[in-house]
């Protein structure tokens, strides 16, 4: 009796040195800007959640479309490179093959019912863009003039976030790091004698990864 209770006295001081080395090693992995990231980096993917909803009026009524969507870009190629407080994409391309959800509203009616459709993007070929960056703090990130990421806009528009002033936040680990990041796209448009008004919000992980 005495020697099963030694035996799972060690057992358990076992796993908790075990867990204890491996909840180290984890924090160590996950390090801090600026230390990882300046250098050569793989575009490896970006993950998108975006939502845009347009809100117009005809004879009094108030109408509204909401259309999201959530994905992961396929055939991604490119690297970017990062010096100082300037990012450089180069030979970057990748394709949006998902579906997106539209909801109708009219007046105050708030019933979610969403149909499903199409949302495909294909890039003819690569492009190159660089951007300046500000890190702000321990793992903020800052572009005042955009990013390296030409999102497809989900309605379909000649216009994409990347253009836009937008912050976030920067992971770095041993081989990859991710940048996340948020923007609010906002404008008006007139046609037929009816205004849209336009709020699209968006959010982008880009996965990056050392080469090889």
């Amino acid at each position: 009796m005495r020697f099963g209770l030694r035996y799972i006295l060690k057992s358990h001081a076992f796993l908790f040195i075990l867990f204890s080395f491996s909840c180290n090693k984890e924090i160590e992995e996950d390090a801090a800007p600026p230390f990882t990231i300046t250098g050569e980096w793989i575009f490896m993917s970006n993950t998108v959640s975006t939502e845009a909803i347009t809100t117009y009026t005809v004879d009094n009524i108030v109408y509204r479309n909401k259309i999201t969507a959530n994905y992961i870009t396929y055939n991604n190629e490119g690297t970017v490179t990062i010096a100082g407080n300037n990012m450089k994409g180069s030979g970057v391309r990748f394709d949006v093959i998902t579906k997106a959800y539209f909801s109708f509203y009219i007046g105050d009616d708030t019933d979610e019912d969403s149909v499903e459709t199409p949302f495909t993007s294909y890039m003819d070929s690569a492009y190159g863009t660089q951007q300046p960056f500000q890190l702000i703090g321990k793992d903020s990130i800052y572009f005042p003039a955009g990013t390296l990421m030409a999102i497809p806009d989900i309605n379909g528009e000649e216009r994409t976030s990347m253009t836009l002033p937008q912050g976030g936040t920067v992971r770095g680990f041993d081989h990859s790091m991710k940048i996340i990041t948020h923007s609010v796209d906002e404008y008006s448009y007139t046609e037929d004698g009816t205004t849209y008004h336009v709020v699209k919000k968006e959010s982008v992980e880009t996965d990056l990864a050392k080469p090889f």
